[in-house]
């Protein structure tokens, strides 16, 4: 008897352990091996949470200081230049990026990238990442 509860208890471990190894339902597809992709509401969030981490005071919008300050503290990560860059991005040309501005560029950007017009940008379809 002793023999049998041990063998069932070592039974429910392992199968609780087996289950727990398993992916997740709510996992980020995107991780992926195979893929899934970014959709465009993914991936304007992405961007916009990338661009907005320069927003040293916390006011919602990048001047062109703060941009400038954040490239100086990360040489060699961004874009080969960055004021450029600054200059695409700012559409009003007030010295500022508003979440906005950087949707809207980020919008056109994406409709560049989905090749294949499904509404995803996969690995394949971002040149800087289909390694």
């Amino acid at each position: 008897m002793t023999k049998a509860i041990a063998c069932f208890a070592l039974a429910t471990i392992l199968a609780g352990s087996a289950a727990s190894a398993q992916t997740p339902q709510g996992s980020d597809p995107t991780r992926r091996a195979e893929g899934v992709g970014l959709d465009l509401a993914t991936f304007l969030a992405r961007n916009r949470n990338r661009i907005m981490r320069a927003d040293a005071d916390r006011d919602g919008r990048v001047s062109r200081a703060e941009w400038a300050a954040w490239w100086d503290a990360h040489p060699g990560k961004g874009p080969y230049d960055p004021a450029g860059r600054f200059r695409a991005i700012d559409a009003d040309g007030d010295g500022f990026l508003t979440a906005e501005e950087i949707d809207a560029t980020s919008t056109k950007r994406f409709a560049r990238l989905d090749a294949d017009h499904d509404g995803r940008v996969v690995r394949a379809e971002r040149p800087c990442r289909a390694k």
